[in-house]
């Protein structure tokens, strides 16, 4: 082999050995956590509006279980499920509360809906 064919392999070849190199570097990466989706009944009631995906269902709990203007909320025994009343003279229907955090929430009308996300600014 002459000197100018073993300068174009060496230079075919670095890249390759550039990429191995880097290909084995680590990739630990520290990473912030993603806070755990627990349901925290005090900071998902506690005078606080959910506003769903549009704006279109808008949910206000008032810590004194009030709900809007003149609706009510409660909680059902030590569960995860609450039952609303939108207005004074309505009918209380079920939700099942699955987690919130101060920013997002996830609950689902049970017996009439899929899983709904909320979040406590419009959006």
């Amino acid at each position: 082999m002459n000197s100018k064919t073993i300068k174009q392999a060496a230079w075919a070849l670095l890249p390759a050995i550039i990429l191995s190199f880097t290909a084995c570097k680590d990739d630990k990466k520290e990473e912030t956590p993603t806070p755990a989706k627990t349901l925290n009944k005090t900071t998902l009631t506690n005078n606080k509006t959910w506003y769903d995906k549009g704006s279109f269902i808008v949910n206000e709990f008032k810590s004194n279980g009030v709900f809007g203007a003149d609706g009510q909320w409660r909680w059902v025994g030590n569960s995860d499920t609450m039952e609303i009343k939108r207005l004074a003279r309505g009918n209380f229907v079920k939700w099942k509360m699955n987690w919130n955090t101060d920013t997002d929430m996830e609950c689902e009308w049970i017996g009439n809906g899929p899983t709904r996300e909320f979040k406590s600014t419009a959006w």
